[in-house]
């Protein structure tokens, strides 16, 4: 009976059970334990990992959050934590857990790898990125790190990116399915890009073509009034965009990437902040991965409106 056991063979005893997969053996042992001493960290870990192993995430996450009261440097209790919120699709509160989960156990593969996950649900893609890069920097043969680094770049539309993510996930693990799919689909979407691509910038005939091979100047047509009226109205409207959008990523270069790098670069050589706080290397890069998930918008929207400009162009050429 478990009963007449101390404490330190009840939980040798939880332990054996867990290991061996006997999770209500392991839940009675651990629960005795507690009942002798309930401030042990390691008893409520026990407990924590058998509740998960047996999907009730919601006792879990109790069991784990005293662990990490009892004991708030134990970094793989927040990794757990963040791990068990992930899968109640928690994914805010997973990523809160998970940023000081990396901050404790800073060589933690599985805390990046669950705070990439937290990230990918949030379809905060500029932080997924990064995430899974130090998972796989820390396990190199993490191959559903590869799988899930390359779906990222399938939602951000970088298909060269994931093609090569779903290759390496599958060199380390050929039977992983949904890295096959995901290579197919990737390598789908460039192909179906080459095919749209052409070396001229757009459609041109076979006559235009030899004209310009000979150095002879693009024959172009008289526009009538009304497309002229046309034109410049379209003309006006994409540079009234076009300045709005640059200022606009001017602004986003001055107010957040420009402090944002500047603070990076002096968490190399010193421990705080231009202004005086306390922050951590992690913290910083944190900002300035934020700070460029707010640029890259902004250029995108430049980037778009320059190419309608291009068609523009070609369109009353």
């Amino acid at each position: 009976m478990t009963n007449s056991l101390s404490f330190e063979d009840l939980c040798l005893t939880g332990r054996g059970h867990l290991k061996a997969g006997r999770l209500d053996d392991a839940l009675a042992a651990f629960a005795e334990a507690a009942r002798i001493n309930e401030f042990d960290a390691d008893v409520h870990d026990g407990l924590a990992t058998v509740h998960f192993l047996q999907n009730n995430y919601e006792a879990a996450i109790r069991h784990f959050e005293r662990v990490t009261r009892l004991d708030p440097r134990r970094g793989a209790a927040w990794v757990n934590l963040g791990a068990v919120y992930n899968r109640m699709a928690s994914y805010q509160k997973a990523a809160e857990v998970l940023r000081r989960a990396v901050q404790i156990e800073k060589k933690s593969s599985a805390g990046y790898y669950n705070l990439g996950i937290a990230y990918k649900h949030l379809k905060q893609w500029a932080l997924a990125v990064p995430a899974y890069r130090e998972a796989i920097r820390l396990d190199p043969k993490m191959a559903d790190a590869y799988l899930n680094l390359g779906n990222v770049y399938v939602a951000m539309k970088n298909f060269a990116q994931a093609a090569s993510h779903f290759k390496k996930a599958l060199d380390l693990k050929p039977g992983l399915e949904r890295a096959r799919l995901g290579l197919e689909k990737a390598e789908a979407e460039l192909e179906a890009a080459k095919n749209k691509s052409s070396p001229f910038g757009r459609l041109v005939d076979a006559e235009q073509v030899g004209a310009a091979a000979s150095g002879a100047p693009t024959p172009t047509r008289e526009l009538t009034e009304e497309e002229r009226g046309r034109d410049r109205r379209e003309l006006s409207e994409l540079l009234v965009r076009l300045e709005a959008e640059f200022h606009a990523l001017v602004g986003s270069t001055g107010d957040q990437l420009g402090p944002a790098v500047r603070t990076l670069n002096k968490m190399l050589t010193q421990a705080l902040s231009p202004h005086g706080v306390s922050i951590t290397k992690a913290e910083a890069l944190e900002q300035f991965i934020e700070a460029r998930s707010q640029y890259t918008p902004a250029l995108v929207r430049f980037r778009e409106t320059l190419r309608q400009l291009r068609e523009h162009e070609a369109r009353y050429q």
